[in-house]
């Protein structure tokens, strides 16, 4: 991992919101930033990301990931960014986390809260989304379920978002993933109303107000949308004309 440090700050919650299904933690963290104070901690590079820039008006950058410093009263810092490790060699990903806990754990960090999708299929059409967590033991998964999350009784979790919890608790660090409920096919679009219920649970748990206006006007335009999806009569399949008997 390659660092360039803007500023130093420490905090003992980390929060977390990368590319993954349904884009809703990168949503979620990316509308936060926009909407709270925030300072520019660091930025970090990783090899394990794609072998390519970024081109913006003729310009190029390297995928990065970067981190943020909010000043809340609770303080915390919000990490987000362009990719995970996009390869499928399970070191990449242990090497990319173990990276992000060296850099956080001697800035502070006590507790991580990840947010992530949880693919729930065409069902996510029709249904409203809620939240699914997973802990690193009973007590925080608890205080998420008296905040309206639920548990489901098995399954896994890939990439950062529960690494970061499983890896963490190694060292010491409690930490819960907090699941918003999507489908894989919103991945490319991003899904703001699964997005907006996580925060709506973060904010609580954390202890911030963010207005969520803006998040909220773009979920009404996509879930009227799926509803038109889902409603939308199928088209009949016919057989096709076989003129070999």
């Amino acid at each position: 991992m390659r660092v360039v440090l803007h500023k130093n700050q420490r905090a003992e919650v980390l929060l977390t919101g990368l590319p993954g299904i349904g884009r809703v933690g990168h949503v979620a963290a990316q509308y936060l930033i926009s909407k709270l104070p925030v300072e520019h901690v660091a930025s970090l590079y990783f090899e394990s990301f794609p072998p390519q820039v970024i081109i913006n008006q003729g310009i190029v950058r390297l995928f990065t990931n970067e981190v943020y410093y909010v000043p809340a009263k609770r303080p915390f810092f919000i990490l987000t960014g362009d990719s995970q490790p996009v390869g499928s060699n399970p070191e990449e990903f242990y090497a990319y986390v173990e990276a992000l806990l060296d850099f956080f754990k001697p800035r502070g960090v006590k507790e991580i809260i990840t947010m992530a999708g949880i693919d729930r299929g065409t069902q996510r059409f029709t249904d409203r989304p809620g939240v699914v967590v997973a802990g690193s033991d009973d007590e925080i998964v608890e205080r998420f379920k008296e905040l309206g999350a639920t548990v489901d009784e098995g399954g896994a979790i890939t990439g950062a978002a529960g690494l970061l919890i499983g890896l963490g608790a190694l060292r010491g660090l409690r930490g819960a993933c907090l699941m918003g409920e999507t489908s894989s096919q919103l991945t490319a679009h991003g899904d703001p109303t699964s997005a907006a219920t996580v925060l709506r649970m973060v904010s609580k748990y954390l202890g911030f107000d963010v207005d969520l206006t803006e998040l909220d006007k773009a979920a009404e335009s996509l879930d009227a949308l799926l509803k038109k999806v889902a409603t939308a009569p199928k088209e009949e399949k016919k057989e096709p004309v076989d003129y070999i008997r």
